[in-house]
């Protein structure tokens, strides 16, 4: 089977963890197939390189030479986007969907927006998930990001037909590699970002207190003995963790802390999310930073203002064990801390979810032979 697989590989080693998680599904279903990559960066509205991607008749027509096109993981399905024809990043029109006769499974994505949604858009995805729904040869699994709540609240439980419900490719990561930094002694692996409390409006210039709040934690945590590993997946993060390090002691952040490296990649990925692996407890603002450390059996809390990680906690965690950014979280921790630092992963719920994942692509897979 030859498969089309359109998505980000390149820019945030969290994809990269959705994308190795796929192909590890596809192994242990036994699919055999010869993977081509795509990268969707190059389809966005800002990106004028002279290899754009545009989703037209040429398009269809590289489609149609593979036996399967995959679409995701990623939050592709997110209809904030402007300027697309159905206000996701899958800005393809249905009258080129038309043309493509090869299977579509869009899998692992997100539909649920952390940004502004222009008004017109509610048309334009309604549009697309009507058309979804008469068109058989495109198949959706969201993931466990609360998409599900997104769709019920803007555009009816009706619309829950357009898909099926299935864990993030991510928790089907394992890395390949043992490659990770070399760390003395216990610690904690901390993702922060600064582009989530743009995207759920809190402006960067008021953003102080934020990192008042991450001096308290980190403070605590090294007076507990442990050092600090700071865990950049984009360039943006370093911003971030610069700024925090602004507040912290030169003999501190001597002492006390790493900050790993920003690479991409599939190698660059084993090797930083081998640092949540190893990790004695993780404090993360990604999605899959968040993922892959529960899957991991690592300790997890999560710290966002986005939904999708507080649901992916509320679901497979055996406590409360994500924070809302807001003022006053580093207690919220600290309690945590003092009282339930342990193993959070509830591993029943895992794995019967597990399992329906990996029941929902065989029979997907299977069906695709019979045709």
């Amino acid at each position: 089977m030859r498969i089309l697989h359109i998505a980000a590989f390149e820019g945030n080693v969290g994809d990269n963890a959705s994308h190795i998680g796929f192909q590890n599904i596809l192994n242990e279903i036994d699919v055999d197939c010869k993977i081509d990559r795509l990268e969707i960066r190059k389809a966005y509205n800002n990106y004028n390189g002279i290899d754009k991607v545009i989703f037209n008749e040429d398009f269809s027509f590289l489609a149609n030479k593979y036996d399967l096109v995959v679409f995701g993981g990623g939050g592709f399905l997110d209809y904030w986007v402007e300027n697309s024809h159905n206000g996701t990043t899958i800005n393809i029109p249905n009258y080129i969907f038309d043309k493509i006769e090869t299977p579509i499974l869009i899998t692992s994505v997100g539909c649920n927006p952390h940004r502004t949604v222009p008004e017109e858009n509610y048309k334009k995805f309604k549009l697309f998930l009507d058309y979804v729904l008469t068109n058989k040869n495109i198949t959706i699994a969201l993931r466990n990001d609360g998409s599900i709540n997104s769709i019920v609240d803007d555009f009816g439980e009706k619309y829950l037909a357009c898909f099926s419900f299935i864990l993030d490719n991510g928790f089907f990561y394992e890395p390949m590699s043992h490659k990770t930094l070399p760390i003395d002694g216990k610690y904690v692996a901390v993702n922060i970002t600064n582009d989530q409390l743009e995207m759920s409006g809190i402006e960067l210039s008021d953003a102080n207190w934020y990192y008042n709040e991450l001096e308290l934690t980190i403070n605590e945590l090294i007076a507990r003995g442990f050092k600090i590993v700071f865990v950049p997946h984009i360039h943006q993060d370093i911003i971030a963790i610069s700024e925090l390090l602004k507040k912290l002691p030169a003999n501190t952040i001597r002492k006390s802390t790493v900050v790993a490296p920003c690479v991409q990649g599939d190698e660059g990925t084993d090797f930083i999310f081998n640092i949540y692996k190893n990790a004695d407890l993780v404090i993360a603002s990604r999605y899959h930073s968040n993922v892959c450390s529960l899957k991991f059996n690592v300790p997890t809390i999560g710290l966002s203002p986005l939904a999708r990680i507080s649901y992916v906690h509320s679901q497979l965690s055996v406590y409360e064990s994500s924070f809302y950014i807001e003022k006053g979280f580093s207690k919220k921790i600290v309690k945590l801390l003092n009282e339930k630092l342990i193993k959070n992963l509830n591993l029943i719920k895992f794995k019967s979810e597990k399992e329906k994942t990996l029941r929902f692509y065989k029979e997907y897979f299977e069906s695709l032979t019979v045709c």
